[in-house]
């Protein structure tokens, strides 16, 4: 690509289990049940393949068989030692994946029964969600430099924050989704469900700038009509996502661990802090049920616990 030097090749990681065919019988035909029965979404296929290749580890390093497993190898399997650590979501998640493919075993008559149905779910904690501060959001979103893609980077950067989006929505945006003169953006969410969201001026600013002085010269025969492109004209990945923001906190010096959802995290709690109605942010976020988003006063009162333990005379 002419005046642009490439970084690195953006690469994909699928997660999937089919190395471990022994462990995990009828992999393949069990993937093609979720894609072609149960319809799931691919980035859904994708999650469920990574977690059920963490099972078919853990049954391998305690030596066991899908027709060994019930509540207490359930138990065993979930060991942070053995599973790996992961969030209470995490695991209850894999656990739903396993059932699932447990279930689907014993209807194909490759397990004479179901006895993963009789294990209990990890119960979920009430760790509420790590946020950034305003201050943190700036050091993190202007710490792009002179990259030959820096401004590639910084837009997706103020989308991430400005948007409240998921990662799998900020790649997914096509240049037909900006709306009304580039002030909205229309996101593909979970379950095919879309949403229309306000872009701030900071954001319009990047992306004016972007459309004007990069993406052009990123754009190659083929290139597909997304907004945002990898290093080789082909469309941005979520674990490219992924890079862009963790290398960024690298150069802003950030001390905590940055991933893509922690600018939602902090997107919605800024909102509430503001004053936001949590119906307005439940629309914004795409939340289905308006639980997940109420969270997020939770994030708000220990915020304000803080400053009242801090300077009230009688904390």
């Amino acid at each position: 690509m002419p005046g642009i030097s490439h970084r690195r090749p953006d690469e994909r990681t699928t997660g999937r289990a089919d190395d471990r065919k022994g462990i995990l019988p009828r992999l393949d035909d069990f993937t093609d049940h979720l894609r072609l029965e149960l319809g799931l979404a691919e980035n859904t296929r994708l999650a469920y393949a990574g977690d059920l290749a963490k099972w078919a580890m853990a049954l391998e390093k305690l030596g066991l068989a899908m027709a060994d497993v019930g509540p207490d190898e359930v138990a065993r399997l979930l060991d942070p030692e053995v599973f790996g650590e992961a969030a209470d979501a995490s695991r209850i998640r894999a656990l739903t994946v396993l059932r699932i493919y447990g279930r689907w075993l014993v209807q194909e008559k490759v397990l004479p029964r179901d006895r993963i149905a009789l294990a209990p779910f990890p119960r979920a904690g009430q760790a509420l969600p790590e946020v950034l501060s305003r201050e943190e959001v700036e050091l993190l979103i202007e710490s792009p430099g002179d990259q030959a893609l820096w401004r590639r980077d910084r837009l997706a950067l103020e989308l991430l924050y400005a948007t409240g989006a998921r990662a799998s929505e900020i790649c997914g945006i096509d240049l037909e989704d900006l709306k009304d003169g580039r002030t909205l953006v229309q996101l593909h969410g979970k379950g095919s469900k879309d949403r229309m969201v306000p872009l701030g001026e900071a954001a319009q600013i990047q992306l004016a700038r972007y459309l004007t002085d990069l993406r052009p010269l990123m754009t190659r025969k083929g290139s597909p009509p997304r907004l945002l492109l990898g290093n080789r004209g082909g469309p941005l990945t979520r674990q490219a996502l992924w890079r862009i923001v963790k290398e960024a906190a690298m150069r802003s010096g950030l001390e905590k661990r940055a991933y893509t959802h922690l600018l939602r995290h902090s997107c919605a709690t800024h909102l509430v802090e503001g004053g936001a109605d949590l119906r307005v942010v439940q629309e914004l976020l795409g939340h289905a049920n308006l639980t997940t988003t109420q969270r997020y006063t939770h994030v708000d009162a220990r915020r304000l616990k803080e400053v009242h333990r801090r300077f009230h005379p009688r904390a």
